[in-house]
């Protein structure tokens, strides 16, 4: 007896180019974060203004008839709600003995300005608060502490280039919108080297779902918005030898 065997095609299983699977394990690790953190699909669906079925059939395996692909940017909404109920949880060690029987603590609060220095967010996590600021082309200040000394804690080498890269990205969409340019994803897509769904991982402080932004992609970042601002055409990275010397610094 002739058998018939079938060969599934291998897609690609790089952590920058999402497979049709790992796009679905991206949901499924997301909604697990919530669930550790007390937020069930009904809640989550409400917050992102979708139905509990709508996200049930995001979770459903790629060969199954129930599933839905889940659009990029509800994707990264889902992963902005977990890292931000991770981050609250996380924040015990920035609390401040207040004194008492009980030794009562309070926790500092974080504030994310806007450009025009209007509040946007308020979190008790500085590096979460840093995050949503970047994003907004703003600033972090402290709104609330029992302590008085408390102040916004310094980046890192590499949590440092993390946020130019947010604030650039800021910065591109800014500038794509003034101009009436809608392919400003791409461009970073193309920047970094990834796909739409992974493009959000380079701008998180969560660890576990974080790619590390290099030197050199955040400068090709900031040339391309110097290309616009000057209403040019964005350039290619100016030569090879410039780019080898940045790859150089990364390594």
């Amino acid at each position: 007896m002739e058998l018939q065997i079938e060969i599934a095609e291998t897609e690609p299983t790089s952590l920058d180019h999402l497979s049709n699977s790992g796009i679905v394990n991206a949901f499924r690790e997301a909604e697990a974060v919530l669930s550790r953190h007390g937020i069930d699909r009904d809640q989550a669906a409400t917050v992102i203004g979708l139905s509990p079925i709508t996200l049930k059939a995001y979770a459903q395996g790629v060969a199954t008839v129930s599933h839905r692909r889940i659009p990029a940017a509800t994707l990264d909404r889902i992963r902005d709600l977990a890292v931000d109920a991770y981050w609250r949880a996380a924040a015990w060690p920035y609390r401040c003995e207040v004194g008492g029987e009980k030794s009562a603590h309070l926790t500092p609060v974080y504030t994310a300005h806007d450009r025009t220095g209007l509040v946007r967010a308020r979190h008790p996590h500085p590096l979460r608060i840093r995050e949503v600021a970047d994003k907004l082309g703003g600033s972090v200040r402290v709104a609330w502490s029992a302590n008085l000394d408390v102040r916004v804690p310094p980046l890192d080498a590499s949590a440092s280039l993390r946020s130019r890269w947010r604030i650039g990205v800021w910065q591109i969409r800014d500038q794509f919108d003034f101009i009436g340019r809608v392919d400003v994803d791409a461009v970073l897509c193309e920047i970094v080297d990834c796909c739409r769904y992974s493009l959000w991982s380079f701008s998180t402080e969560y660890r576990p779902w974080m790619a590390q932004v290099t030197t050199s992609q955040v400068e090709r970042l900031e040339a391309a918005i110097a290309d616009i601002e000057r209403g040019d055409e964005i350039q290619p990275w100016e030569s090879e030898v410039a780019k080898a010397m940045a790859d150089l610094e990364d390594f």
